[in-house]
């Protein structure tokens, strides 16, 4: 299975030429002439970042391969300081959990972003509508804001984003937002983490940490990526169930609390924080997971693997 990224930040110590000063107090932003950006005053390094397809294929419809990462983020590197007219600084250090430590080098700089990507060509198009309603109504950690919206940044895409805002998790319709570049049908799911996320207890226990460039891989960006999959739940099943009122008379709710139960079920995928009982949310939560939002009479989820929609027999 082919591991893909698109943006990567990354953070480098840096002083002026000729002094042991470093340089970067004053926050500031300058534009990369072949994409992306270099930022300075924040925490005294210089803060480079870019799509990285977008830099070398003046386009994102495909993935970077994680083997072309390394040298494609040292090129970034390298015209990041150029702009700045600085040096590189090699005295700062990073400490793993295991005690060991890292050193930080334009070679070898701390990686403060990555956005991991796993691109599904839906054999029926017309799924891709339903699987995001779907997925936008399954119950997710209450710390993850979830939105299902048509980004009018991007041609109206289709989109579902989840996440607590220090990372998200966005499936979205690649067609659109390519402008028509990808086929009818691609479905992206991306994955953007920061360093908090990328050397969480949880990357950690998986033995997929990632703190430095050296440690980008296809073992670690693979875990990683299969981590947020999970946790987001865009694998789940969707669709294929009667429809959303004769579930809820099934599980015994009157005509009142189906009505409560639908409206509670958007205000709580919106955000909107609405009173009712402890016990009363128990239940609802406990209904969400067993009933199904989606238009799609057939019952299907993204299989991970294949890079497709599964249908279920």
């Amino acid at each position: 299975m082919s591991i893909g990224i698109d943006t990567v930040g990354v953070a480098v110590p840096v002083r002026a030429p000729g002094s042991s000063r470093v340089i970067l107090e004053h926050r500031e932003r300058f534009a990369l002439p072949r994409g992306g950006f270099v930022a300075t005053g924040i925490g005294g390094m210089a803060w480079i970042e870019a799509s990285l397809p977008k830099r070398l294929h003046k386009a994102n419809v495909e993935p970077l391969p994680v083997d072309q990462v390394t040298m494609a983020v040292r090129d970034m590197v390298t015209e990041g300081l150029a702009l700045l007219g600085a040096d590189p600084e090699v005295s700062d250090t990073i400490v793993r959990a295991d005690g060991t430590y890292d050193e930080i080098s334009v070679a070898n700089p701390r990686v403060v972003r990555l956005d991991l990507v796993r691109d599904f060509h839906l054999r029926d198009p017309s799924q891709l509508s339903p699987i995001l309603d779907g997925l936008a109504m399954i119950p997710q950690n209450a710390r993850h804001k979830v939105r299902r919206f048509s980004d009018g940044r991007t041609g109206q895409a289709e989109t579902l984003r989840v996440g607590p805002g220090s990372w998200a998790a966005t499936l979205y319709d690649k067609h659109k937002e390519s402008g028509g570049l990808a086929p009818p049908g691609s479905l992206r799911a991306e994955f953007r983490l920061r360093g908090k996320q990328l050397s969480s207890q949880r990357a950690i226990a998986a033995n997929c940490e990632i703190r430095t460039l050296k440690d980008v891989s296809p073992d670690s960006c693979q875990s990683l990526r299969s981590l947020w999959w999970d946790l987001v739940g865009f694998g789940n099943w969707v669709g294929g169930s009667e429809g959303v009122w004769t579930q809820l008379r099934d599980a015994g709710l009157s005509d009142r609390e189906c009505l409560f139960f639908v409206g509670w079920a958007h205000a709580r995928r919106d955000r909107v924080d609405i009173a009712i009982s402890e016990k009363t949310e128990r239940r609802f939560r406990r209904l969400l997971r067993q009933v199904s939002f989606s238009s799609s009479p057939t019952r299907v989820r993204l299989n991970f693997e294949s890079g497709e929609e599964e249908v279920a027999a």
